[in-house]
């Protein structure tokens, strides 16, 4: 085999790891492929991750982002993946024990004209509105931000115990104050029943949830997965390698929740 086939290049490097990274948000294979192709085609030299749309929310977000337990030192890789087109940063009041949200805050404070950009999530195991308020103000704070793009309750495996009427009006109240602007939750355990449930719900924008090889060919998950697209619910993957997940974000300092 003449050596110039068997040699990967960078960029191509790239675009076969950026297909099994954390967290991407879901759509047929097809439809993500020709995306890609006509992404690669108007711009060979330059790879800008593709985007779909996010549910209901009538907001575009990159087909992979950028998660996890990241330091003060990492700036160099918020900055790398902005300018790749990876504006979907995920984290959490828990990752590093706040430092993610920290060093997110020291890249917003360099570059603050690049919040804009930024699909920010973050999450919070709270469920009591009044708890819910103070995470998110505190997470406010270390990121450098007046606003949350998307607000996740982490850790959700009962929703109707989690996601009360209460929760609701205190979810409503927030965006109206303009400290978030969507609302949803993470699942862990009991995915596609929490899934199903939150498609009737009607106010419900987002969901993360464990999505692989093994889980997208059960029944149960293809069902909860439809139910959520009809409902509008924008579905954001994680775990995406399986049980190679752990070793695989560790090396990318990416999801690990």
């Amino acid at each position: 085999m003449p050596e110039k086939n068997r040699t990967i290049s960078r960029r191509d490097f790239l675009k076969t790891a950026g297909a099994v990274s954390l967290g991407s948000s879901l759509v047929p294979i097809r439809a993500s492929a020709e995306t890609s192709a006509s992404a690669s085609t108007m711009n060979p030299e330059k790879m800008v991750v593709p985007t779909r749309p996010f549910g209901k929310t009538g907001v575009d977000v990159p087909i992979l982002s950028l998660g996890g337990v990241l330091g003060m030192s990492d700036q160099l890789m918020f900055r790398q993946a902005l300018r790749m087109g990876v504006s979907y940063w995920d984290t959490a009041d828990s990752y590093g024990w706040g430092k993610n949200e920290k060093a997110i805050g020291k890249y917003i404070s360099r570059f603050p004209d690049d919040r804009k950009k930024i699909f920010l999530v973050t999450k919070s195991s709270a469920s009591d509105p009044k708890k819910l308020r103070e995470k998110l103000n505190e997470s406010l704070q270390r990121m450098n931000t007046s606003y949350i793009d998307l607000y996740f309750i982490h850790h959700i495996a009962d929703v109707k115990e989690k996601l009360t009427r209460d929760v609701r009006v205190w979810a409503e109240k927030t965006k109206a104050q303009g400290k978030i602007r969507f609302f949803g939750f993470s699942a862990h355990k009991n995915m596609e029943n929490s899934m199903l449930a939150a498609a009737k719900l009607g106010w419900i924008d987002g969901i993360m949830m464990s999505y692989n090889y093994r889980l997208m060919v059960k029944s149960d998950m293809k069902r909860a997965v439809d139910a959520c697209a009809k409902a509008g619910i924008g579905l954001t993957a994680m775990k995406t390698q399986a049980s190679f997940s752990a070793n695989f974000y560790a090396s990318i300092g990416s999801e690990t929740d």
